[in-house]
């Protein structure tokens, strides 16, 4: 821990003013998300409904990567980032202060593509504003903020409700009117990151090449070509996307009908899982220095499996918390030697693209999983969900392994070639 605090400190200004800014747009998606499917069911909408409102909002992250990865390219990482964080407060503006379905599909258009251009461009951000030593702990200080910051959006959220009905008695036995005041208030978070984004740097620092590395290194380890990695990463991402899609966006409904759990125990136990993430999510380098990137993703994705059986099986409040924290901790853990692990492996000219595919994968994925996981929980149940979730991240650990372990196979002795050149005889 102490190295992860050195090393904080050397985080160039371009970074800490980005985390700044996610800091306090985690807070504002931390109320929408404990909030937000809430407040549908209040208005009217069933579980189908709301997943295919859900489902849409993620189809137009998923069409939007493509072009906001080359804007990326083609202007800066800062333009991108700014216009999606925009265009995502104008859509959840619109959720919040609207009841009609047209205006909720529009809303869901604008927030989706706002979120297509967050996606693509923070990754390629934090890469190039960084030097090689920082980049383990930025992606896991960067992936662990957020979440940091949702544990106290959690904790409002559950809370929100009952303090507009204190300050406002009219409005006790009206929840639909609490949860949308509830919103405003992640709303006005999310306009407020505006701010520090404004200072991110619009260029990338320079910094000295590395030495040349044997086409061997990355292309001939894990694919023939930056294409073909590219196609494997968004593979596994995609198996994510859509087993995620099948019960992620109802955790909040899950614990209010299959556990029976009140909205401020709903918002303490999101805020608790939120806390278990982001002490996962910090303690990646350590992980990813002791059994690299590549075995650290697989063995913490696996390791989250049991914890979703247990969800599926118990509808104790106190057992399936504890195995809502840990599934979330272990499964988001990989997260940021993930994201490393891209950027790594894919060239530099191709990390936007590599970061708009994986986001159009993962994005898509999700909103396929989204169009039928409703009537699926519906009709079925939430633990036809988690078991459907439950194959798809095996099968994505499985096949992550499988593509990759060969590159970090061949990453250490290469590694140790370059940087020990044999002598001239």
């Amino acid at each position: 821990m102490n190295q992860m605090l050195l090393m904080m400190r050397t985080f160039p200004a371009a970074v800490r003013r980005l985390f700044a800014a996610q800091a306090l747009f985690g807070i504002g998606m931390g109320v929408f998300a404990v909030l937000l499917n809430l407040y549908l069911r209040s208005i009217g909408f069933s579980e189908e409904m709301i997943g295919r409102l859900l489902a849409f909002q993620s189809l137009c992250a998923a069409i939007a990567s493509i072009p906001m990865g080359w804007l990326a390219d083609q202007t800066t990482r800062r333009t991108t980032y700014l216009l999606g964080l925009t265009l995502l407060g104008a859509g959840f503006t619109t959720l919040a202060s609207s009841r009609e379905l047209n205006y909720l599909i529009a809303a869901v258009v604008l927030a989706g593509t706002g979120n297509g251009a967050m996606m693509v461009s923070v990754q390629p951000y934090l890469q190039e504003n960084s030097r090689r030593r920082q980049r383990p702990y930025i992606f896991s200080v960067s992936f662990t903020l957020m979440w940091v910051t949702s544990i106290l959006a959690g904790f409002i959220a559950g809370w929100l409700p009952r303090l507009f009905a204190y300050l406002n008695p009219a409005l006790a036995n009206i929840e639909a009117d609490r949860l949308q005041y509830s919103l405003w208030i992640g709303v006005f978070f999310i306009f407020i990151a505006l701010l520090p984004a404004q200072g991110m740097s619009a260029r990338a620092r320079s910094e000295k090449p590395a030495p040349a590395q044997p086409a061997s290194y990355s292309g001939n380890a894990a694919g023939s070509s930056p294409w073909k990695l590219i196609a494997r990463f968004s593979l596994c991402n995609a198996l994510i996307g859509f087993g995620a899609g099948m019960i992620v966006p109802y955790f909040n409904l899950y614990f209010r009908d299959w556990v029976g759990a009140s909205i401020p125990q709903i918002g303490m136990v999101f805020a608790m899982g939120q806390f278990g993430t982001a002490l996962g999510s910090i303690s990646s380098p350590f992980i990813a220095k002791r059994v690299g990137l590549i075995k650290g993703v697989t063995i913490s994705q696996l390791c989250s499996l049991p914890f979703m059986a247990l969800m599926a099986w118990q509808h104790e409040l106190w057992l399936c918390s504890l195995c809502f924290i840990f599934r979330g901790a272990f499964m988001n853990m990989c997260t940021p030697m993930r994201q490393e692990t891209t950027m790594e492996i894919v060239p530099e000219r191709h990390r936007a693209r590599a970061s708009a595919a994986e986001s159009m994968s993962w994005n898509l994925a999700w909103a396929i999983a989204m169009f039928f996981s409703g009537g699926i929980i519906k009709n079925y149940g939430y633990d036809t969900s988690l078991y459907i979730a439950f194959a798809c991240y095996l099968i994505s650990a499985t096949l992550y392994y499988h593509f990759f372990h060969p590159w970090e196979k061949l990453k250490k002795p290469l590694k140790v070639a370059i940087a020990k050149p044999s002598a001239v005889s």
